[in-house]
């Protein structure tokens, strides 16, 4: 029984622990609700929220590489659980993310890529997911020159839910190539990125596709599953 009570104490503890630990944050736009955790924002920082746009205007988001040969990764996630507010429905969940960059020397590369996805939370073992790409190639600068912009966005067409869990996955690259390197050099940051919600437009050329969960979401589901049917079980006996 002592046992029993004690491992009955440290679930009770860490289990209260962890609620305590979670900083959820939900905030009202004009026609939905915006809830994610304030302790995985990462190097985005804190968002900002103006009508149907959940938004960031990183300070820390950049990666650089100069003069040695090597690679450097940055990937960054966020996800936000987004709500109807008096039914307004959620048609679609398009992206934008723009910054700018430094692609000096032959040897020098750099790169972005990453995925915009969702879960319909009435319909969670099924999901949409759209790549986010540079809308153009990167392009030589000058180091006494202007700095390079680039531009990535994209979109996903959602079946008219009134609840979404949506994730952003963000990766940057900045690598120069071995070799014998010179004056290289090869930056890339973050400036704006942010998602809208809204009404479908009607003329759209992005590739939208329906992808399955991940094997662990069901066997997710089959053990709670399993340990609902032990509980009822229990309850009878």
């Amino acid at each position: 029984m002592r046992i029993f009570n004690k491992t009955l104490l440290t679930f009770c503890v860490i289990v209260f622990s962890s609620i305590s630990n979670a900083a959820l944050v939900t905030t009202n736009g004009t026609d939905f609700s915006f809830t994610y955790d304030d302790l995985l924002i990462g190097r985005f920082g804190t968002p900002n929220i103006t009508g149907n746009s959940l938004f960031f205007v990183p300070t820390n988001h950049s990666l650089v590489q100069e003069n040695l040969s090597g690679s450097k990764l940055l990937k960054s996630n966020f996800t936000v659980t987004i709500n109807s507010l008096q039914g307004s429905k959620i048609d679609f969940v398009a992206l934008n993310e723009n910054g700018k960059y430094l692609l000096e020397g032959e040897k020098a590369g750099i790169s972005l890529k990453g995925a915009l996805t969702a879960i319909d939370a009435f319909d969670p073992f099924s999901g949409y997911e759209s790549e986010i790409a540079p809308v153009a190639p990167f392009e030589q600068t000058e180091f006494d020159g202007p700095l390079g912009q680039w531009e990535a966005s994209t979109l996903l067409d959602l079946p008219d839910t009134t609840s979404v869990i949506v994730s952003i996955e963000n990766i940057l690259r900045a690598k120069i190539f071995s070799g014998n390197v010179g004056d290289e050099l090869a930056l890339i940051e973050t400036k704006f990125l942010g998602i809208f919600v809204g009404d479908l437009p009607i003329n759209t050329n992005v590739e939208v596709s329906r992808v399955p969960l991940p094997q662990a979401v069901w066997l997710f589901g089959a053990g709670m599953f399993g340990l609902l049917s032990i509980s009822k079980r229990k309850r009878f006996i």
